[in-house]
């Protein structure tokens, strides 16, 4: 192109603008460098434009060398699992309640079980009458208000 030949070159701002990166980097031939130093003196459209890509790379440059933090990762992954989603706050509700309901059910069975065992005993015992209550003879026995009336007399007498 005309860029390499030993021709003068006619700067213009399209010219300028698209060489603005390799005269950045400094990766331009003198002639056109210095063609593009006299136009940014000169054109303020250009000069403008060259401020702001310098800025830019400025602060594209101190951002790849920021120090990331390296407990960042930790951070994020913490509160990542300290988002509890309802799945999870109702899982934990269920491992809580467990084994209370698993040791109700078990006391409410052990309680039935008692209580049909008894009922079934009881009926058992009442048709059955011990061996000491059928040898006792009711007509011989002395009544219990004959002794109490005794035992009045004798505190009376005090014999």
């Amino acid at each position: 192109m005309f860029l390499n030949s030993k021709k003068p070159i006619e700067m213009n701002c399209s010219l300028c603008q698209n060489n603005l990166d390799a005269y950045i980097k400094g990766s331009l031939s003198s002639a056109l460098e210095t063609e593009i130093k006299v136009h940014l003196k000169t054109c303020d459209e250009c000069s403008h434009l060259y401020n702001a890509q310098i800025l830019a790379d400025r602060i594209i440059d101190s951002e790849k060398n920021t120090e990331p933090n390296p407990f960042l990762s930790t951070r994020i992954m913490a509160r990542i699992e300290n988002i509890e989603d309802p799945v999870h706050h109702s899982q934990r509700v269920i491992n809580i309640l467990r084994p209370a309901l698993i040791t109700l059910s078990l006391a409410a069975a052990i309680f039935f079980g008692v209580m049909i065992g008894n009922l079934s005993f009881q009926n058992y015992n009442a048709n059955m009458i011990p061996a000491e209550l059928t040898m006792i003879d009711d007509a011989a026995l002395e009544s219990i208000d004959i002794l109490s009336t005794e035992q009045q007399i004798y505190d009376e007498t005090g014999r």
